[in-house]
């Protein structure tokens, strides 16, 4: 794909703005035609510097609270 390049529209020719515009309508047209997953690119999977068992949202405030959760619900049932 053409990189961008933000000019300002005012220092450009009107020809260069007619282009500009035209290149933009035909990469839209372009990807329109193309089937589903052949303009995405692969995204790689970033490493957000946890071990693998620990989660992003997870707290040990939030791990008591599921214990204590865990062992009311197993009471309330086994009443």
């Amino acid at each position: 794909m053409k990189p961008i390049h933000p000019l300002d529209p005012v220092c450009m020719s009107p020809d260069a703005r007619l282009a500009e515009v035209a290149a933009i309508l035909a990469m839209g047209i372009v990807r329109l035609r193309t089937p589903p997953g052949l303009h995405e690119e692969k995204v790689l999977q970033k490493d957000l510097g946890f071990c693998p068992p620990q989660r992003v949202h997870s707290t040990p405030d939030t791990q008591v609270r599921s214990a204590v959760r865990t062992v009311l619900l197993a009471k309330m049932k086994g009443v």
